[in-house]
């Protein structure tokens, strides 16, 4: 865990930052002073859990751009590609054209989470197990080809000539 110490000297943000707090992971510890707070990964499971490199951020950290990069993190987050919108929280995939709803796996959020930071980008196999399954980069598996197959039978038009998720030469790219 690391600790930040805040002074908040008007009311009103105080109060707002309270109601911010359990969303972002950040808990005003009851019995401490009102500067006093921590920041933690919240107790859901281990696959929904955002996480976020507090050693990387510059010291000290702002309060300011601490709470733009916690906006970042997918608990309310929705992405958009092609013409389709992903609830990362709820794991719904609306289609725009269609107004067809679909509930996705965790895997398959990640997956689409994972190709949006990197649209445009071919991912390769061995990058794309080890980032949403933590495999070893030589392990023999079809975990990937069967989420990619099943990601195309629910939004690709013709999922045998797919438009979205398209193959590389060593790997996927999303369009």
């Amino acid at each position: 865990m690391l600790k930040i110490g805040l002074q908040i000297h008007e009311p009103f943000l105080f109060e707002a930052l309270q109601e911010l707090f359990p969303q972002a992971g950040i808990c005003i510890k009851e019995n401490e002073k009102d500067w006093d707070c921590l920041l933690f990964t919240p107790p859901y499971s281990e696959d929904s859990r955002p996480s976020l490199n507090f050693l990387s951020l510059q010291q000290p950290v702002h309060f300011l751009e601490l709470l733009h990069i916690l906006e970042g993190l997918p608990y309310n987050q929705e992405i958009t590609f092609s013409h389709f919108t992903l609830d990362v929280r709820e794991k719904i995939l609306k289609n725009s054209k269609t107004h067809v709803i679909q509930r996705l796996t965790e895997k398959e959020c990640k997956l689409l989470r994972f190709f949006h930071q990197n649209a445009g980008v071919e991912l390769s196999k061995e990058t794309l197990l080890q980032e949403i399954w933590g495999y070893h980069p030589e392990a023999e598996t079809h975990t990937l080809e069967t989420h990619i197959y099943r990601l195309r039978q629910k939004f690709e038009e013709d999922p045998n000539d797919p438009q979205i998720i398209l193959n590389g030469k060593e790997g996927y790219v999303l369009q």
